[in-house]
């Protein structure tokens, strides 16, 4: 019922918005000439009116998809799941341009993996609305990866994002800790039977980095009596501490699997709207690293994953501390 009247009223929303893109963007203009930076409202209306542009490409395109998979009948065919990655694929490779030319983003991956074949299992800090686009970009174009992702059920609001990643193999939850069990067990499920090219993505902080959700977690640390991951906590200062349940039950549904940690600076600076006009353009690069292990030097006893994900949680948060004294 969601998406039956959310997307055909995005869809006219975004026409008329494109529509009125000459006047929005001569508007943006007009504000720039007193405003600082360098046409910082131009760039994030142009942004905006590209980003409805495939916003409505997409919405076009999954409802062409419907009926060409006979209505609905052979969506979960592996034609029509190849079509998805496919324009997936194609809509983050036309974003990343998007971005690149109007925030002037640059990105640089330290020490990138060679592309190898076999099942993945993608664990990631999370800050910034740019991190998840940026990674998944990265697993689909650069690796020509089949992603299967873990996300929060309030990006179902999104109605591109809510049919197309409902087609695929994904799962989106909630912080619900009345329905943990169940959450646990449908991460496991998505991380069992994973094919030479999926890759597995989940994020185990759970929110985005700010301070204040940093400190809320700390706080939340403590209340459960968790006093040494707290003490732990405080000492990681760009990072959230890491959740556990989710990386283990994906540990253990895919035993054979390399798990590939994932670190990045620069996108927790722009959390909201109002922090990203006010750095446009992007004067520092997006730094990235990639850390590729074995399942061989994986643990699989609760209490040594557990202590396995902070000592690697540290080590990012010092990675992020480096990059920033550069």
């Amino acid at each position: 019922m969601r998406r039956l009247i959310l997307a055909p009223l995005a869809l006219v929303l975004c026409l008329a918005l494109i529509g009125l893109s000459p006047l929005l963007i001569l508007a943006a203009a007009v504000a720039d000439l007193f405003l600082p930076g360098s046409w910082r409202t131009v760039r994030l209306v142009a942004f905006v009116v590209c980003y409805l542009a495939l916003e409505v490409a997409g919405l076009v395109l999954m409802f062409v998809l419907w009926i060409a998979s006979g209505f609905g009948v052979r969506i979960r065919s592996e034609g029509m799941q190849n079509a998805h990655y496919g324009f997936m694929r194609w809509w983050l490779r036309q974003t990343n341009h998007v971005v690149r030319r109007c925030f002037r983003l640059s990105i640089h991956i330290e020490d990138p993996p060679s592309p190898k074949p076999g099942p993945i299992l993608v664990f990631s800090r999370h800050a910034g609305p740019g991190n998840s686009l940026l990674l998944i970009g990265t697993l689909l174009v650069g690796f020509r990866r089949h992603p299967r992702i873990v996300m929060l059920a309030k990006l179902q609001w999104e109605p591109l994002y809510d049919t197309m990643l409902n087609r695929l193999p994904n799962r989106f939850i909630r912080h619900d800790p009345t329905r943990r069990d169940l959450y646990t067990t449908a991460i496991g499920d998505l991380a069992r039977g994973l094919g030479q090219m999926d890759a597995f993505v989940l994020f185990p902080e759970g929110k985005d980095f700010t301070p204040r959700v940093r400190m809320r977690a700390i706080e939340y640390l403590r209340g459960k009596g968790y006093d040494r991951s707290a003490v732990r906590a405080e000492k990681m200062e760009h990072v959230l501490p890491p959740r556990h349940n989710g990386v283990i039950a994906a540990i253990d549904s895919a035993t054979d699997a390399d798990i590939v940690l994932v670190a990045h600076s620069v996108l927790e600076d722009i959390g909201s709207f109002k922090d990203l006009w006010s750095r446009i353009p992007l004067e520092h690069p997006v730094h990235a690293r990639y850390w590729r292990i074995p399942p061989s030097e994986v643990p699989h006893d609760r209490d040594e994953v557990i202590e396995w994900l902070y000592v690697w949680w540290e080590r990012i948060d010092r990675w992020i501390e480096e990059r920033e004294n550069v």
